[in-house]
């Protein structure tokens, strides 16, 4: 089948048919009509988008950079290197050779500056790793001076951590999924560019653009039992991600209260920030650098 412009389609899309270009200029829309719908990126900002290396965090930051005059933004990238054997030396390879391409400022981060790596932990390495991305991006943000982080979860990991946290009964947690949260405290404002925008959707864009990205699955990724409920219900309710995103904006952020890590200063609810604690169960060498 052939594209309006006449060129051969990669996608049907309702009644229409798409080529690479069309397709690719189609995406940036939606994209940039979701920043501005939501307010998820603020003009004059310096954001910091985390890439990992696999299609979502590449169509991001790809997706940022093509907008960057338009929104008004300047955009660098951060890779945090997890330590997780051959996986985290391809991704961090994918990253430098993306940004390259790109023409964006990459920082690179290891993880086992703090003394640890994710390859140390042995339960519930998921829950370490986001924890360390977390505090590892908050942190550099703050202490570089950017306004913003932005990272690229995708509607499939939005809907699916709701649809977790309402079975596991922590439905307040989804209001961290939101598709800004403001910063305050010690806390730079995080920013989530793809809030609207599904999987299949970044792959294809990232492949009409021929990005480099990295195919293989993350070697500790968790079962994806809640994403592929997603699919399943979207199949038999269309429209039930974007009813699911658009409900979760419409709920008030609560802001609890907070200190100052007594080790490394970061913001906690604790005295000991969960990323000390993990530095101390895992860490050979356990020191916090300053």
């Amino acid at each position: 089948m052939r594209c309006e412009c006449g060129k051969n389609a990669i996608e049907k899309i309702g009644n229409r048919y798409y080529c690479k270009e069309c397709y690719s200029k189609r995406y940036l829309s939606l994209v940039e009509r979701s920043i501005r719908r939501y307010g998820i990126l603020k003009r004059g900002e310096r954001v910091l988008a985390a890439v990992s290396g696999g299609k979502d965090s590449v169509a991001m930051i790809a997706a940022l950079k093509e907008l960057e005059d338009k929104l008004g933004i300047k955009v660098e990238a951060l890779h945090i290197n997890l330590g997780i054997g051959e996986y985290s030396k391809k991704s961090e390879e994918v990253c430098r050779e993306l940004c390259d391409n790109l023409g964006i400022p990459l920082h690179v981060v290891t993880l086992s500056e703090y003394g640890f790596t994710i390859s140390d932990v042995r339960k519930k390495a998921c829950s370490v790793c986001g924890n360390a991305k977390r505090y590892i991006m908050n942190r550099f943000a703050r202490e570089q001076g950017f306004d913003v982080v932005a990272t690229g979860h995708c509607a499939e990991d939005i809907v699916a951590n709701v649809l977790k946290n309402l079975y596991s009964g922590n439905f307040e947690w989804s209001e961290k999924l939101l598709p800004r949260i403001e910063g305050y405290f010690k806390f730079v404002s995080k920013a989530k560019p793809l809030y609207e925008i599904g999987e299949k959707e970044n792959l294809l864009f990232v492949l009409s653009r021929r990005l480099t990205f990295l195919p293989d699955e993350c070697p500790k990724a968790p079962d994806p039992k809640w994403k592929e409920l997603v699919y399943v219900i979207e199949k038999r309710i269309p429209g039930f991600k974007k009813g699911v995103l658009r409900s979760l904006v419409k709920r008030e952020k609560v802001e609890g209260e907070l200190k100052s890590c007594k080790i490394c200063g970061e913001p906690t609810s604790t005295e000991v920030c969960q990323f000390c604690r993990n530095v101390k169960k895992f860490g050979k060498v356990r020191k916090i650098p300053l």
